[in-house]
């Protein structure tokens, strides 16, 4: 190993391959022995009663004591993070395990931003870094981050200065993280804990969740896009509606591509509304949490998720509600598919502009309560199943495959009828004697000439549509905040 002793205190480590505690002894200048004793006065420092143990109480009063703030949930996440056999108490061992843990993931996040690997971060590095990660942070607040972790006040930080910096911090050290661990210790030093100095709380990453929701949508849209096609012809008709005599008249209309006719509209409406939802979703809970004084997002619990859920879901189909209505026109059309610009013009000049708005409000009826639940029943299932399922390790595919799956065959369940009424409504040209006086006329024509039943025509394609869309969507979305930093 190629080693050299750094005029700042710290050895670079040269070795190419995986990290290992070789790396961060020598990154330190301890031996195994010192090492552990040091982990060990940590441990007895918490353990204040000499129980041989810490439990929740002994971890915030030490943490406390460290002057790291207690409204973060820091110390019932690290509690949950060590306390492996899940007995609410962590052993020496357990507190060891974790030692290792985070001294190997602080080593390689030291050493990604050390890119001259001199065996300290220089603040242009630091800055760099942030830059890399999204955050463009001024030279005030750059000095101020260099500031708070350089212990011996040299202007560079050392490995072991970084180590004492996060080593109790129990989430996953990514620089953004990080970034956002100083904010809220920054805080206690300047004694303002009530809100975040404006200059440092001003990355929202508005454009990266917009991103994220759009990815998502057009994604989970165009794999379901025959399904949805099925779903609206059947919604629209008014006679007893069968599935496989609906796929062969879509069929005979133009073969496979028929399918996915309107999908391209589709796809120009989901991306927005998805984004426009999903970041509204995830500002409201930003939102609440600052309401209550800061903490988590996950402390919102499932009545602030329905509550953000169902604005977010009103908000993104007010915004894309004429889109959708051309979308389903197109779609229920017969014979030689229509121009877009032709169609959409036909429909200003005969029915008027309100008639891009015909429908809203059952859609905005059944997408407050669809929304509200499709989201809060995802986080809800994916907290749950991190808990009592995966030791709070972050869940993978198959768990959001499985989460998206029940939220979105819950969500779609209970409001359906209103989208059913929706659609009717958006079908139908508003300037014929036939046409729907409002919501209330269609519910009652539906029941009274199709019974209970008719207002569930379509649910099983819809079903076969929702399920994977949903489930599609949030992969794609949980794939693209951690592709873009924003876990």
């Amino acid at each position: 190993m190629e080693e050299k002793v750094n005029k700042n205190g710290s050895n670079p480590v040269k070795k190419t391959g995986p990290v290992t505690m070789e790396h961060v002894l020598l990154a330190l200048r301890e031996t195994k022995e010192e090492r552990e004793q040091r982990i060990r006065g940590l441990f007895n420092f918490f353990d204040v009663a000499n129980a041989g143990f810490l439990d929740y109480a002994q971890i915030e009063e030490g943490l406390d004591a460290l002057q790291i703030p207690s409204e973060y949930k820091y110390a019932k996440d690290l509690l949950n993070v060590c306390d492996a056999n899940r007995d609410g108490r962590v052993d020496y061992q357990e507190f060891r395990r974790y030692m290792d843990d985070k001294e190997l993931e602080l080593y390689r996040i030291f050493q990604a931003i050390d890119v001259e690997h001199n065996g300290c971060i220089l603040p242009e590095e630091l800055y760099d870094a942030l830059l890399r990660a999204g955050i463009e942070i001024g030279d005030e607040e750059l000095a101020l981050f260099v500031e708070r972790v350089d212990k011996d006040n040299n202007g560079v930080i050392t490995f072991e200065e970084w180590r004492d910096f996060l080593l109790l911090y129990p989430h996953e050290a990514t620089i953004e993280n990080i970034y956002h661990y100083w904010e809220r210790v920054c805080l206690v030093d300047i004694g303002e804990q009530a809100v975040i100095p404006e200059y440092i709380s001003k990355h929202v990453h508005a454009s990266r969740y917009l991103i994220a929701g759009a990815v998502a949508g057009a994604a989970s849209r165009t794999a379901t896009a025959p399904l949805d096609r099925l779903k609206v012809v059947l919604q629209v008709q008014t006679a007893r509606a069968h599935v496989m005599p609906a796929i062969r008249d879509i069929w005979r209309e133009g073969g496979i591509l028929a399918f996915f006719r309107g999908n391209g509209l589709n796809v120009l409406k989901v991306a927005p509304e998805s984004a426009i939802k999903f970041y509204i979703y995830e500002m409201l809970k930003n939102f609440m949490v600052k309401s209550k004084g800061g903490g988590d997002k996950a402390d919102i619990g499932t009545p602030g998720r329905l509550l953000a859920g169902g604005l977010a879901g009103a908000v993104a189909q007010t915004a894309i509600y004429p889109m959708d209505l051309v979308k389903t026109r197109l779609q229920t059309c017969g014979g030689k598919v229509p121009n877009l610009g032709a169609l959409s013009r036909d429909i200003l000049v005969h029915e008027g502009p309100q008639a891009f708005y015909r429908g809203l409000v059952p859609s905005l009826v059944g997408i407050i309560p669809y929304a509200g639940i499709d989201l809060a029943a995802y986080e809800t299932l994916k907290e749950l199943s991190k808990k009592y399922i995966l030791n709070n390790n972050e869940p993978g595919p198959l768990v959001q495959l499985g989460c998206g799956t029940v939220s979105g065959a819950l969500g779609a369940t209970c409001v359906y009828p209103l989208q059913l009424v929706r659609t009717r409504m958006q079908a139908q040209r508003s300037d014929t004697d036939a046409a729907y006086k409002g919501m209330s006329d269609v519910f009652r024509r539906t029941y009274q000439h199709e019974g209970l039943r008719g207002l569930y025509k379509g649910i099983f394609p819809n079903m076969l549509k929702v399920v994977p869309s949903a489930s599609i969507t949030y992969l794609v979305y949980e794939a693209m905040k951690k592709r873009l930093d924003l876990d």
